[in-house]
């Protein structure tokens, strides 16, 4: 277990990113057993449909969520969320009745790399939100039925569970947009 701060850990930095086309599988969650349960469908889900279209994911897999009950955060795991299981891809595919097509916007975003596993994932989250208003910048969000609905806010797996059983392992990057008009 790391002995460094969350702070010291995680070093949020903004990238400018490119808009990403997606496939996505949505689910919605209120307690860390319903989170786990919809991304062990979707995230192997998501991927099959892909190669049975013989599209090739161009990038990490992610959750993206949607909207989140921000009143009602656990100390450790996953908020109450509407999220989407999703594949990077190089062009936004026609959906069916399961799978449908996104894009992550181009912009601004915060990021910062999490190691470990899910327990520090609320930390990192945490540690964006405390730097962007240390440093005077506006995430994307605005509020909505059953919280709020975030322009982004990512969670993209460069390591993870499907990658490495050991989550001592995993490497998350924890990605928020910001506003158009935030300040640098």
């Amino acid at each position: 277990m790391s002995t460094e701060t969350p702070r010291a850990h995680h070093q949020p930095r903004v990238e400018i990113r490119s808009a990403q086309p997606y496939a996505a599988i949505t689910g919605r969650a209120s307690t860390e057993a319903e989170f786990r349960a919809v991304v062990d469908r979707g995230m192997p889900a998501v991927f099959r449909w892909a190669e049975a279209r013989g599209l090739t994911p161009t990038g990490a897999p992610f959750l993206r969520y949607l909207v989140v009950d921000e009143t009602t955060v656990p100390e450790d795991g996953p908020p109450p969320a509407e999220f989407e299981c999703g594949v990077p891809l190089a062009e936004v595919p026609d959906g069916d009745d399961e799978v449908h097509g996104g894009v992550l916007p181009e912009g601004r975003w915060i990021v910062t790399l999490h190691r470990g596993g899910y327990s520090g994932l609320g930390r990192a989250h945490g540690v964006v939100h405390e730097w962007a208003a240390e440093e005077g910048t506006v995430v994307e969000r605005r509020p909505a039925e059953g919280g709020t609905a975030f322009g982004g806010n990512v969670e993209h797996f460069r390591i993870g569970p499907f990658d490495e059983p050991d989550p001592w392992k995993w490497e998350t990057d924890v990605a928020y947009l910001l506003r158009p008009d935030a300040p640098d």
